[in-house]
């Protein structure tokens, strides 16, 4: 169920109309969160923790009084009751800040169960800057914390490893048979996400992890054995070639010969030519 109870809705109406908003908190930022950005259950941006880790809240304050104040306070209220305050700065050490002087300022706890602050819905928050001189104190209302489960932020982290997982022009019809598989699975995955079934979803996740990480063996696999194909078709080539080469100079060293013996040849007719030609000494 995504709506909030009602305990939420009354909190937030009255933060709306009893919460004044001064410009002297002027930013907010949730540091190591599990998660933040767009959330399909939710259907909206979160700042998301895990159950049981440490949120750390950065708060911006700025001194627009116009004249030097000594802050005292600065806390953050959520809708399930709880108050966290900076160590940084309490009333008995006061800090000073001058006009228009920027401080930031940081807020640490323990995201408590979702038994008590529900992963069902997204927690309102109040931060608070107190000052001594009179004037109300700097506040900043959001809207925008979530609770994760245990199994619902390890979905969400198997999702993150999924969309940042390496892809590639599949060679392997095997490799791209098993890919299908894991874009079916974590398509399933989502939906269960988008339902609240976060137990299954986080099993669906894990099967399209399974699926990618056995396309990219296969692949390998694939492309070991076809680079073992290409080598011995190589060295066959270049057997073929040695072969030729040595049949060709084989070939050339025998007609060397060959020209060699005809030479000879030649140069025994010419002499025994020479020597039939050759006068005959006189009969005394």
């Amino acid at each position: 169920m995504k709506k909030p109870i009602f305990a939420v809705i009354a909190f937030l109406l009255l933060a709306v109309t009893l919460i004044p908003v001064y410009a002297g908190i002027t930013g907010r930022t949730w540091l190591g969160t599990s998660a933040s950005g767009y959330d399909i259950y939710y259907n909206r941006d979160v700042n998301a923790y895990r159950t049981g880790t440490t949120a750390i809240l950065a708060v911006t304050v700025r001194n627009t009084e116009g004249t030097t104040i000594n802050l005292t306070k600065v806390e953050v209220t959520f809708d399930w009751g709880e108050t966290y305050e900076s160590v940084q700065v309490n009333t008995t050490n006061k800090i000073t800040m001058r006009n228009n002087e920027i401080r930031v300022f940081f807020i640490e706890f323990i995201v408590p169960d979702v038994s008590v602050a529900s992963n069902l819905y997204t927690h309102a928050y109040t931060i608070m800057a107190n000052f001594t001189g009179g004037s109300p104190p700097y506040t900043w209302f959001g809207d925008d914390f979530a609770v994760y489960s245990t199994d619902q932020a390890d979905a969400i982290n198997l999702a993150m490893i999924i969309d940042d997982f390496p892809t590639t022009s599949w060679q392997s019809s095997k490799a791209r048979i098993l890919y299908n598989k894991a874009n079916n699975e974590t398509s399933t995955a989502m939906r269960y996400y988008d339902e609240g079934d976060f137990a299954a979803a986080k099993q669906r996740f894990n099967a399209a992890l399974t699926y990618l990480n056995q396309a990219w063996d296969a692949e390998e696999a694939y492309l070991s054995i076809w680079e073992d194909f290409e080598i011995s078709e190589i060295e066959a080539r270049i057997r073929s070639m040695d072969a030729m080469t040595s049949f060709f100079n084989g070939l050339s060293t025998m007609w060397v010969l060959f020209g060699i013996g005809w030479v000879l040849l030649g140069i025994g007719y010419i002499v025994k030519y020479l020597r039939a030609k050759r006068p005959e000494a006189p009969i005394a």
